[in-house]
């Protein structure tokens, strides 16, 4: 069956943005930005009616991690570091011990107080085990494996609140990596695909459904999910694509608001012809 659908974070508009920043210069309460976040969010929903699956738009997030970084013990948001080849940055992962869950994803707040989680019935996304430890700095002495375990651990027990999810996992950019994960996902225990940074022309059986880049149409199975939709470019795709699911190649947030929006009315009418 054909899937098509966005992977990532959502852009923020203008008019969150200044939101934002009077909430910073304390011209506004956290009641006011708090109901800004809720608009633009009920908007992006919306908006998506027509996918497969609509996403939680994730507007109330800094980057993939700030969730379990702002909420876990032994672990916090650490240096500011370019994300990939990339003009965004990330706070990645400083692990000073074992780390150890606090809250339930649905109960975690970004750092104005507002939940990460505004309305867990959409597709949701979680950061991939493997690529939190690889960005991670580990100052805590436990070995990389454990640690992976213990994540793993953590992420998959969030999981099981939501009924579809996306595991990011940008740092598995080859199938050699994605085999190296292979066992840690046969213990997810989830619906959903894990969103990879891999260019093949071959597939492996996996746990789960994962997106790649491909020109090999042909050997795609509905457990594969190609990323055609092109976040790094603002050119609007006129695609002639067979039956198959596909998603973006990154995170809607690398584009402009308006630019994002025309992407994802090409993604709903290439729906309307399958």
């Amino acid at each position: 069956m054909v899937k098509i659908f966005v992977s990532g974070i959502f852009p923020r508009s203008d008019e969150l943005i200044k939101k934002i920043n009077k909430y910073e210069k304390k011209k506004i309460g956290v009641e006011e930005l708090r109901e800004a976040y809720e608009d633009e969010e009920k908007s992006w929903i919306e908006f998506q009616k027509g996918l497969s699956y609509v996403s939680d738009p994730l507007i109330t997030w800094n980057d993939i991690f700030r969730p379990f970084t702002l909420n876990m013990e032994n672990v916090e948001p650490g240096p500011l570091t370019r994300y990939l080849e990339t003009n965004t940055f990330i706070r990645v992962p400083t692990i000073m011990g074992e780390p150890e869950i606090k809250l339930s994803i649905l109960d975690m707040k970004n750092d104005y107080g507002i939940n990460f989680i505004l309305n867990r019935e959409n597709k949701i996304l979680l950061p991939g085990p493997y690529s939190f430890i690889k960005f991670s700095i580990n100052r805590s002495g436990i070995p990389e494996e454990k640690l992976l375990e213990k994540i793993s651990e953590i992420i998959f027990s969030q999981a099981k609140f939501f009924n579809y999810v996306e595991f990011k996992e940008p740092l598995i950019q080859s199938i050699g990596d994605l085999k190296k994960v292979s066992e840690i996902y046969s213990t997810a225990n989830s619906n959903g695909y894990v969103f990879t940074n891999i260019e093949t022309q071959n597939f492996i059986d996996f746990p789960l459904g994962y997106a790649v880049r491909t020109k090999n149409f042909s050997d795609v199975n509905e457990s594969i999910i190609v990323e055609l939709i092109d976040v790094f470019s603002t050119r609007i795709e006129n695609l002639d694509i067979p039956d198959i699911s596909i998603t973006t190649n990154e995170s809607l947030e690398f584009l402009p608001f308006n630019i994002s929006k025309k992407k994802i009315e090409i993604m709903k009418k290439l729906l309307e012809v399958k």
